[in-house]
C-alpha cells in the first residue's frame, strides 16, 4: 500500500515596489474623471433657469393652495380631453357631455361636493378684429370660503389646416368673479385675473425635499 505525497503550497503576498507612484496615479485618475463629468455637464448639462412670475400672475406651485391647486390639476387634465371631444364630436362639451363623460372638475360628483361645487359655464368668445376664437370654460361660486374662481381658457386656431389648441388657466381670488365679457389679456387683469403658471420640474424636486 502506497501513500500519496502531500505538497503544502504556501502563498506568499509580494508588495508593490513603488507604492508612492501607484497612489500618485490613482488619485490623477480620481481628478480626470471628475474633469471630464465637470466639462460634460458644462457643455451638454441642461440648467433650469429661475421662473419669473410676473404681477398679474401667480404659480401653480407656491402660489395656489388647497382646492384651488386640486382644481387647477383637474383642469390641466380637462383642457387635453376637451379638445379629444371636440375632435370627436364636431363641436365644444358643455355640461351635459362633462357628466357623460366623468370628467373632473366637472362631473358633479362626491369630489365635486368636497372641492366646493363649483358651477362651469361655456362661452365662446371671438376676438375683436380676429376671425379666430377662443373657449371659455368659467367655474364661480363655489362653497369654500378658501376658494377662488377659475377660467379654462383654450385658444382654437387653426394653422395651415391643422388644429391649434394650446390652453390657458387663470384664477381670481374672488369665487364670485363673473364671466369675462372679452378674453384680452389687459381686460382680464383689470378684473383680478391672474394666470396660473405651471409647475417646473425644479418645484417637484423641492417639493419631494420638503416632505
Amino acid at each position: 500500500m502506497t501513500a500519496a505525497a502531500v505538497t503544502a503550497t504556501t502563498a506568499h503576498l509580494i508588495p508593490p515596489s513603488n507604492t508612492r507612484w501607484e497612489t500618485v496615479m490613482l488619485i490623477a485618475a480620481a481628478i480626470g474623471v471628475a474633469s471630464l463629468t465637470w466639462l460634460y455637464a458644462e457643455e451638454y448639462g441642461i440648467e433650469e433657469k429661475t421662473q419669473t412670475i410676473l404681477d398679474w400672475q401667480i404659480s401653480a406651485f407656491s402660489g395656489l393652495t388647497g382646492v384651488d391647486q386640486t382644481i387647477y390639476n383637474e383642469l390641466l387634465v380637462a383642457a387635453d380631453e376637451v379638445n379629444w371631444l371636440v375632435y370627436y364630436n364636431g363641436y365644444w362639451p358643455d355640461d351635459k357631455e362633462f357628466q357623460e363623460n366623468l370628467l373632473p372638475p366637472f362631473y358633479r360628483d362626491l369630489s365635486w361636493e368636497r372641492n366646493g361645487s363649483v358651477q362651469w359655464v361655456l362661452k365662446n368668445v371671438i376676438q375683436e378684429g380676429e376671425a379666430q376664437g377662443l373657449t371659455l370654460y368659467h367655474g364661480s361660486q363655489g362653497t369654500l370660503a378658501e376658494q377662488g374662481a377659475y377660467l379654462l381658457v383654450i385658444d382654437h386656431k387653426h394653422a395651415g389646416g391643422v388644429q391649434v389648441s394650446p390652453a390657458t388657466i387663470w384664477w381670481n381670488a374672488d369665487r364670485f368673479a363673473p364671466v369675462p365679457e372679452t378674453s384680452k389679456v389687459a381686460s382680464l387683469v383689470l378684473h383680478g385675473w391672474r394666470e396660473v403658471v405651471p409647475y417646473q420640474g425644479k418645484d417637484e424636486v423641492e417639493r419631494l425635499n420638503a416632505q
